[in-house]
């Protein structure tokens, strides 16, 4: 079988990101699929294009057997509206070009958003007359009006909608990663949703690694340590997370001392610098993006994870990535997202905070628990990942769905 995926934002080689789509793709190679991945090389936390890349309108490479296929797009995705809007529409049209040229595949499997991935995918598709599955991982345009991008009474809005609802009926399947869009992407008109969750990988922490970089971030070694690894957007809400630090600060628990790890970069970056250098927060440290392995060590350096968004109910129904590479990290986490977040939360030990209040509350909660009952705590949250999101479990699904899309 040969699989052509258009996915816009596969993170390049040591780039910072976690991308549950190579593990899973990596995983039909070993099972004897070839695989094409159509992509782009800009880096979506910062918008920059890494040295290899930049300057060439196409790159091949191989990656965990996946052939990856860089097209160029409009860079500066965050600079502003127009911006993002044409780096969206340059990568589809580079994307469907390059996918046009590619050896005839048996499905197309298009990941959205941005929704005009689903463009390409679509008119890929009927190129080599095969089925096209269809990735909704965010619900557009309901997802865009939740962060701001949208107004729910614009002629805009009315469009994408359109759109989206045409793309969801056309798709002879479509692939959700969580189980609260199964039934909003029927509302939009699916005819077949499959269930295709991430991955969990058992990456448990090195002693000596999480030793290493507390020392090389001056951080005791009886410390309570939360990392927050990923984008620092207007949609993470993390002004919530300084809040909390502040006031832990302002009454400081008898506990192990308390500290903040985050690492990644977005749209609110500068106002979060900008922010720090008016008021800083002691013990948080602001590390920029950092490369796939090092947010991983960082990981092992520290004792409970947190998962923060801003609150909207399109987010009550997500299993974010983020979520399970903690748990395969042995993390337990903080989620300050009500619904399907805060119920793997609870089962795995962790906590739910919706206000500056009670994150506060949770980050003290952690900082009384011993070393041993912290590691326990990570080691169970390990166990009931793993037993719901292997990745055997998750590719079967996969691979059931696009041999599905195929058969019909």
């Amino acid at each position: 079988m040969r699989l052509l995926v258009v996915y816009q934002h596969a993170p390049t080689p040591g780039a910072p990101g976690i991308y549950r789509h190579r593990m899973l793709l990596a995983e039909l190679v070993r099972r004897g699929w070839d695989v094409d991945l159509v992509s782009s090389p800009i880096n979506y936390m910062d918008g920059t294009v890494p040295e290899p890349y930049r300057g060439r309108s196409y790159v091949r490479e191989e990656i965990d057997g996946i052939v990856h296929h860089w097209v160029r797009a409009s860079a500066g995705v965050h600079r502003s509206f127009r911006h993002r809007a044409l780096n969206y529409v340059t990568f589809a049209a580079a994307a469907t070009t390059r996918g046009m040229r590619l050896p005839r595949p048996d499905v197309v499997w298009a990941s959205s958003p941005p929704l005009s991935v689903a463009s390409a995918g679509k008119l890929i598709a009927r190129r080599h007359r095969v089925p096209w599955a269809l990735e909704v991982r965010d619900l557009w345009p309901e997802s865009a009006a939740a962060v701001g991008l949208l107004d729910e009474s614009s002629r805009a809005y009315r469009v994408i909608d359109r759109v989206a609802r045409s793309y969801a009926r056309d798709a002879d399947i479509a692939i959700v990663p969580t189980p609260g869009l199964v039934e909003l992407v029927r509302g939009h008109g699916a005819r077949n949703v499959a269930l295709v969750t991430g991955a969990i990988e058992d990456r448990p922490p090195d002693p000596a690694v999480r030793a290493r970089v507390r020392e090389e971030l001056g951080i005791p070694a009886d410390a309570c340590v939360f990392a927050y690894a990923g984008a620092h957007g207007v949609v993470n809400g993390l002004d919530m997370l300084l809040d909390a630090g502040e006031l832990v600060a302002a009454a400081p628990a008898d506990g192990a001392p308390i500290h903040l790890l985050l690492a990644g970069a977005g749209s609110a970056y500068a106002q979060l610098q900008a922010r720090l250098a008016d008021r800083p927060v002691p013990n948080l440290h602001l590390l920029g993006p950092v490369p796939k392995d090092r947010a991983r060590e960082l990981l092992a350096a520290a004792d409970v994870g947190l998962h923060l968004l801003r609150p909207d109910p399109v987010f009550a129904s997500a299993l974010p990535t983020k979520v399970l590479e903690y748990l395969g990290c042995h993390l337990p986490f903080i989620t300050t997202v009500p619904g399907l977040p805060s119920e793997v939360a609870a089962a795995t030990s962790g906590d739910l905070a919706t206000d500056p209040a009670s994150l506060a509350a949770a980050l003290r909660r952690w900082s009384h628990l011993p070393v041993a009952e912290r590691q326990a705590a990570g080691d169970q949250a390990f166990g009931w990942g793993e037993s719901q999101y292997g990745l055997a479990a998750s590719v079967d699904r996969l691979e059931d769905a696009l041999r599905s899309a195929i058969d019909r």
